[in-house]
């Protein structure tokens, strides 16, 4: 076999491979899930939660939107509750002239993860809401695996929610939840990568690194682990 049919059949194998790799690499381990419920937590009867803006403490630029789209979804696919959005609490904390305690409270939960609880009743109390859900994003990582190392890309995302009784501001439920999803392996004395697109799709590249995959691929692993310990 000469060196070009050689490498043609490399660049096959590392494909198929590559495709099998691929649904091993999107079942990649959970951090362990740590939770909290309130005991008694049936007897809060809470019926309407209200959703507030997520809080980023990390970096980038995009996670707070990125979970929030699909942190709408898993709250009205996987609870029984009646959710209000963030654009429904702010107007109605505008309209109830409760902006004061609306800001202080987004405020202090960005700044350092606090929750006021008297701005928390006066917001329940404007919105007509028995609890309010707070979130916070704090692992946002992309990483490209070393060009002269063998490895793989991997990304990482960490999400914790905090529901709170706006009765009197106690603590219902606590969760946090990290995962971390890897690509294909790259050896770099083949010089062989793989591209990962975003259907899952993965191609054989001379002299390329694997992507990462991607956050959208991440953040519902993390939404599915935390929503089903939701009360």
């Amino acid at each position: 076999m000469n060196k070009q049919a050689s490498l043609v059949a490399l660049v096959g194998l590392v494909a198929v491979a590559a495709l099998l790799l691929t649904g091993c690499a999107a079942r990649e381990a959970t951090h362990p899930l740590s939770s909290y419920v309130v005991p008694d937590f049936s007897a809060r009867a809470v019926k309407t939660i209200a959703l507030l803006p997520i809080a980023d403490r990390t970096v980038s630029n995009d996670a707070s939107d990125t979970v929030l789209r699909f942190l709408r979804p898993h709250v009205s696919t996987m609870t029984a509750y009646r959710f209000l959005s963030e654009e429904d609490v702010l107007g109605l904390t505008q309209s109830k002239n409760v902006s004061g305690a609306y800001n202080a409270l987004i405020s202090g939960w960005r700044k350092k993860g606090d929750v006021g609880t008297q701005d928390a009743i006066s917001v329940g109390q404007a919105v007509g809401a028995d609890a309010l859900l707070f979130t916070e994003v704090y692992i946002w990582i992309r990483e490209w695996v070393e060009p002269n190392a063998r490895g793989a890309s991997q990304t990482q995302v960490g999400i914790r929610m905090l529901l709170v009784s706006t009765k009197n501001g106690e603590k219902l439920w606590e969760v946090s939840d990290e995962q971390v999803a890897k690509s294909v392996e790259y050896d770099p004395g083949s010089k062989i990568g793989v591209h990962v697109d975003d259907t899952g799709r993965a191609t054989a590249l001379y002299g390329g690194l694997p992507q990462p995959p991607t956050f959208d691929e991440v953040v519902p692993r993390v939404m599915d682990a935390i929503f089903k310990v939701f009360p």
